[in-house]
C-alpha cells in the first residue's frame, strides 16, 4: 500500500464513518455505562448513600476509560456497540432491583 492509496482510505466516507461511529460508542456509551456502574453500585452497596455514591462514582471512573478502550479495538463498530449493551444491560436490571429507593 502506497501513502497516497492510504491518505486516500483515510478520506473515504467509510473510514469517517467508522472512527465516528466508534467515537460516539467511545464516548456516549462510556458514559452511560459508568452511569448505570454508579447506579447499580451505590444500590448494591451496604453502607450509607453518601459513602455509597462516593465510591460507586469514583469506582465508575475507572470503567469509563476501559469501555472507550475496547470501542476501539472491537472489530467493528458494530461489535462495539453490542459489547456496550451487552455490559449496560445487565447493570440497568442490577441497578433496578438491587437495594432499597428510600
Amino acid at each position: 500500500m502506497t501513502t497516497t492509496s492510504a491518505r486516500a482510505d483515510r478520506t473515504s466516507w467509510r473510514y469517517r464513518a467508522n472512527i465516528g461511529a466508534r467515537a460516539l460508542a467511545g464516548s456516549v456509551g462510556a458514559y452511560a455505562v459508568a452511569a448505570l456502574f454508579a447506579a447499580a453500585l451505590a444500590r448494591a452497596l451496604p453502607t450509607s448513600r453518601v459513602e455509597a455514591t462516593t465510591i460507586a462514582t469514583l469506582l465508575a471512573y475507572l470503567v469509563t476509560p476501559g469501555i472507550t478502550v475496547w470501542a476501539f479495538l472491537a472489530r467493528s463498530p458494530a461489535r462495539a456497540w453490542l459489547g456496550i449493551a451487552g455490559v449496560a444491560i445487565p447493570l440497568a436490571i442490577v441497578a433496578l432491583l438491587a437495594g432499597s429507593s428510600a
